[in-house]
């Protein structure tokens, strides 16, 4: 298991990696062009805009919302989601998206900090049958992907530099319309966001997080608090960044599977098959108990 600063790079470098595998179409920047080829309709395990010309695949959500469209089950984007899901639970959001990185990143802004009321979490379950699903059934657009803050970022921003360009791909755009000066604003408003908060999209917006997270009770991995040792200190609270309290919080679907919460000794990482932690029965009241099924206390 990685530890301390040596986790934290190695989490980089992954993050890194899957960024610029999926975003690896560099002949759209000197064309100004994107990528038509077959892999366009392959999905990818985290949030990525279909529309960024660098992409050469495209989003779990995206696709969702297509099947919703023309009224097909969505078998595909579903498998692929229960696949990984029932492995590693919501570990894709937590190590491959770029979206959730890019949060990680601005909350380092010096800006005034706040947590926000934990109600807040089950938002993100209201977009996923509302907006993702009902809206696109009702209305037959992918209204998420047109109002996506990760999508503004990663494609509609880059389309805009490619018509200042005079791209052919761009023409026909119209950037003055209502819709994308609404989502830049909606963009810079979660920016901010995210320099007073821990991931407010992944928390409280992002379906696909939502998706992932209901297999996070079911996946293969797993993570245990040993009662035995656990102070309560919260040390594990503040390297979080889902503003979890892992202590107690490790069975949770808002938990990314990052791996933080591991630096301190008491809580590890396992298997559904694993043993339970030692001294789990003869936890005190009112210690953290041991969550060998990785539920929550």
């Amino acid at each position: 298991m990685f530890k301390g600063p040596r986790h934290h790079w190695v989490r980089r470098a992954v993050q890194s990696a899957f960024l610029f595998v999926t975003n690896s179409y560099y002949a759209a920047i000197p064309a100004a062009s994107f990528y038509q080829g077959p892999l366009k309709g392959a999905c990818v395990p985290a949030l990525h805009c279909y529309a960024c010309p660098l992409a050469w695949g495209s989003c779990p959500i995206g696709s969702l919302q297509h099947f919703v469209i023309v009224r097909q089950f969505p078998l595909y984007v579903l498998g692929l989601i229960g696949l990984l899901g029932v492995f590693v639970g919501r570990f894709a959001c937590g190590w491959f998206c770029p979206f959730g990185w890019f949060q990680e990143f601005v909350h380092k802004l010096r800006l005034p900090k706040f947590s926000a009321p934990n109600w807040v979490r089950h938002l993100k379950y209201v977009w996923l049958v509302a907006l993702v699903i009902g809206v696109a059934w009702w209305t037959m657009e992918p209204w998420f992907c047109k109002l996506c803050p990760a999508g503004t970022l990663g494609a509609g921003l880059p389309w805009l530099a490619w018509a200042a360009r005079g791209s052919d791909y761009a023409e026909g755009m119209n950037f003055l319309q209502w819709l994308f000066p609404f989502k830049v604003a909606l963009l810079v408003g979660l920016i901010v966001l995210m320099g007073m908060m821990k991931r407010p999209f992944c928390r409280f917006v992002c379906p696909l997080g939502a998706m992932y997270g209901l297999t996070n009770k079911v996946s293969l991995m797993r993570l245990r608090v040993n009662a035995e040792t656990c102070t309560e200190c919260g040390a594990c609270a503040k390297t979080c960044p889902m503003d979890l309290k892992p202590h107690t919080d490790v069975g949770s679907v808002d938990c990314i599977r990052c791996l933080a919460c591991t630096g301190c000794d008491s809580i590890t990482v396992g298997t559904v098959f694993g043993s339970p932690a030692r001294g789990a029965a003869a936890a005190p009241r009112g210690r953290a108990r041991a969550l060998p099924s990785g539920e929550r206390a």
